[in-house]
């Protein structure tokens, strides 16, 4: 990864209208083993003031950041929560987490040449994370992309109801292989409806602690 890739994003960004600034609100901490960059869901810590601490999210957040501590416990790990809105004003607020994923994912990758990365996101900000990987959603194309020469730099991709789950779930490559997605089956956010059964509702969007211990599992055979 070089300088140049870096200067080609931020032309692209900015050509689509969306200025790249430094992503981090707080002093970075030293390089890690390994980094867990999440993209937090819908209206958790809103807004997001500080990016190199947990999400209080009780769902996925937390549980997910000390369960791949635990499950690696031999490598030094830090965590970065992507900056946006991560409310309810759809195509901009993905788009926002989009561009700063991919420009930490840069940025961090420049400063910690040794560094490999485990990228996660719950329901909106699995759908920033699905974006990233150039899968458009239904209602806007994907607005930033992760540069290919960043792909083995990326150990394992975690997709927690990721919306664009309901009507696309084919991951494309190079990250199929490295990609975990996970959708309760009754689960409105991240199924298609007609694939819903009669007990479906949105108290199953809560439910994905339960796949923590399986995602942070994937992840540490990866890195």
């Amino acid at each position: 990864m070089t300088s140049t890739t870096a200067a080609l994003l931020a032309a692209a960004l900015t050509g689509a209208g969306i200025a790249l600034s430094a992503p981090v609100a707080a002093a970075a901490p030293a390089c890690g083993d390994a980094e867990l960059i999440m993209a937090r869901g819908t209206d958790y810590s809103r807004p997001l003031a500080e990016t190199w601490a947990p999400v209080d999210d009780p769902t996925v957040g937390r549980p997910l950041d000390a369960a791949v501590r635990a499950a690696r416990p031999d490598l030094t790990w830090t965590l970065y929560n992507v900056s946006y809105p991560a409310d309810s004003t759809g195509p901009r607020s993905r788009a926002i987490g989009a561009v700063d994923l991919v420009a930490h994912l840069v940025l961090r990758s420049v400063e910690c040449p040794a560094t490999r990365f485990v990228l996660a996101g719950y329901s909106q900000g699995g759908e920033v994370l699905s974006n990233a990987l150039g899968m458009g959603s239904d209602d806007f194309p994907a607005t930033a992309v992760i540069p290919a020469p960043l792909a083995p730099r990326i150990a394992a991709l975690l997709l927690f109801a990721s919306p664009v789950h309901a009507y696309n779930t084919a991951i494309p490559e190079p990250y199929a292989a490295r990609t975990a997605q996970y959708c309760v089956p009754q689960d409105p956010v991240c199924n298609p409806a007609s694939a819903l059964p009669p007990d479906a509702g949105y108290g199953a969007h809560t439910r994905y602690g339960e796949a923590v211990t399986a995602a942070a599992a994937f992840a540490a055979a990866r890195l």
